[in-house]
């Protein structure tokens, strides 16, 4: 299992894995959205920006094959291994001092604008770190939790924050401090492995300790350290550390945003939000400022889209816990987040119903807003099989089930209410109980006869018809039982002599094979010409004598 990397191993690991472009020209900062949007499916390193010591790396986490690689799995399998680690507790051990402390800067020395900072959208309402993981603790607990946040520029020692969402503990966090008439200690951690990335966002229980969670993940405890101006530790793999004071006291009553979202387009307007004063800001010598990318030309390509293995992971152990046969979660990345599916074996007729109101509302990321179920035999990482399993496994009147008042991110731009979105789930699973057949849903496969057998004596085509005629009069047969058993004689004779005999054939009412038989009628079954129809849903043009 991955051990603790510093932000320059895990960047020699990516480049080795193929992952990382690397580009060694000197650049403006406000080139580097250009240079990011030109490269969505790898890691970027900017190795020199004029006027600035740090190097950039974005895009380090923006696709489902970077995820396994991480998870060091298949990406089929991405969701369920998060799912078994986060079951996983190592207690963390404090280390003396990190890298992260080779420079260290507080009061009137912090300087926001020694950083890369630049307009990533054209209309985001200032320069964001979007790379954030935010760590606090609870403060009636003491339990550490840490987050994905986005935080915008205000002036060289304040930020804002955005944390709109009811659902984040580090709102949470805050408004607690609030009601105690306090501030909130909050350290934001910028630049990291995947591994931690993931760690943060999968679901485990409120009272969980996300950093116990982290050592579950490593397989070992996670080494911490302590911050210098405020009473929090940090991962001491931390490339960059801003300690500052969430001013919980004031409330949600900042300027922060707009921005562009995950959505790929602007969402939510300008928020009301906290206020953050940054005390300390340390850092490595020589170090790599990680900006986690978003929107653009290709928001399903970027590392926003981390969400999707959070997404698979919870929704894969909500079903399991549920007691649903769930064989693999995806979250498609084109669906941004917000569709899913699962591949399940149904037990019973109502497994695929409660399957989808599991989706639709157990995971904390409030999404996805559309969920989809199939049976085992869909290859759900094949978009083709999934539309073709939608075409005819889905029945609109019978099979969606619709969630209303549901919650979701505040960022969807089709909520009348920001924040609350109905939901919808599409059974596309095979049905269940009496009055379906079950052959009608079995896959057309290719015949392989394979190779024919090793000493075949070539036979007339009048020996083929008696030797067909007889095989047939032992038991009815399907053309391929009669393929197979004259496989190496000539086709042309094979055929010649079946159509020889088709007069005395008939075809057997034995679903899925119709078999053949001795017969002097062509339904052998008693059956009688229907009346001309233009519509017959089974293709049997005979009615019951």
């Amino acid at each position: 299992m991955a051990s603790q990397q510093s932000l320059p191993d895990f960047v020699q690991a990516m480049e080795a894995a193929g992952f990382l472009v690397r580009i060694t020209d000197e650049i403006r900062v406000d080139q580097i959205p250009r240079m990011l949007e030109a490269n969505p499916t790898k890691a970027v390193l900017i190795e020199k920006v004029r006027d600035c010591e740090f190097s950039v790396l974005a895009n380090a986490y923006s696709n489902q094959d970077m995820y396994a690689w991480a998870m060091e799995c298949d990406r089929t399998q991405t969701g369920r291994q998060m799912v078994e680690r986060a079951k996983s507790r190592a207690k963390w051990e404090v280390v003396d001092t990190a890298p992260c402390k080779e420079v260290i800067l507080t009061g009137d020395e912090v300087d926001l604008t020694r950083l890369p900072l630049f307009l990533h959208h054209d209309r985001d309402g200032h320069a964001y770190t979007n790379d954030n993981l935010f760590i606090s603790k609870h403060p009636d607990t003491g339990v550490y939790d840490w987050g994905i946040y986005r935080s915008m520029f205000r002036s060289k020692n304040e930020k804002s924050v955005d944390m709109t969402c009811t659902s984040h503990r580090q709102r949470i966090h805050a408004m607690a401090a609030a009601a105690k008439g306090q501030n909130l200690e909050v350290a934001m951690v910028i630049g990291g492995p995947i591994l931690d990335k993931i760690s943060a966002l999968v679901g485990v229980p409120g009272d969980t300790d996300d950093f116990e969670v982290l050592g579950g993940f490593y397989g070992a405890p996670a080494k911490m350290v302590k911050c210098e101006t405020i009473d929090v530790l940090v991962p001491a793999n931390a490339e960059l550390v801003l300690e500052c004071e969430l001013m919980a006291s004031e409330g949600l009553t900042f300027d922060e945003g707009p921005y562009g979202e995950f959505t790929g387009m602007y969402g939510g307007g300008m928020k009301h939000n906290y206020r953050l004063k940054v005390k300390a800001m340390t850092f490595r010598k020589n170090p790599i400022y990680q900006h986690c990318t978003i929107g653009g030309m290709h928001p399903w390509y970027t590392d926003n889209m981390l969400q999707l293995p959070a997404i698979e992971a919870d929704l894969y152990g909500a079903l399991r816990l549920a007691g649903i046969d769930v064989v693999e979660v995806r979250s498609p990345a084109g669906g941004l987040s917000n569709i899913a599916y699962a591949k399940i074996r149904p037990l019973g007729a109502g497994d695929a119903k409660q399957a989808l109101g599991l989706m639709l509302t157990c995971s904390k990321q409030g999404l996805p807003k559309v969920a989809m179920v199939f049976n085992d035999d869909v290859d759900i990482w094949d978009d083709q099989a999934v539309l073709a399993a939608m075409a005819f496994r889905y029945m609109p009147d019978r099979d969606t089930v619709i969630l209303k008042d549901c919650n979701t991110m505040t960022v969807d731009p089709k909520c009348a209410e920001p924040g609350v979105a109905s939901k919808i789930g599409m059974d596309c699973t095979k049905p269940m109980g009496a009055g379906w057949n079950p052959d009608e849903f079995i896959k057309s496969a290719v015949t392989d006869l394979g190779d024919p057998p090793d000493g075949v004596v070539p036979l007339s085509e009048e020996e083929i018809a008696r030797e067909m005629e007889a095989f047939i009069a032992a038991e009815p047969r399907a053309w391929l039982d009669i393929l197979t058993h004259f496989h190496g004689q000539p086709y042309r004779r094979i055929y010649g002599a079946f159509g020889g005999l088709r007069h005395k054939l008939g075809r057997m009412n034995d679903a899925p094979w119709y078999r053949y038989t001795l017969s002097d009628r062509p339904f052998a079954f008693g059956a009688r010409p229907a009346a001309p129809s233009n519509f017959d849903p089974r293709h049997v043009g005979s009615t019951p004598a």
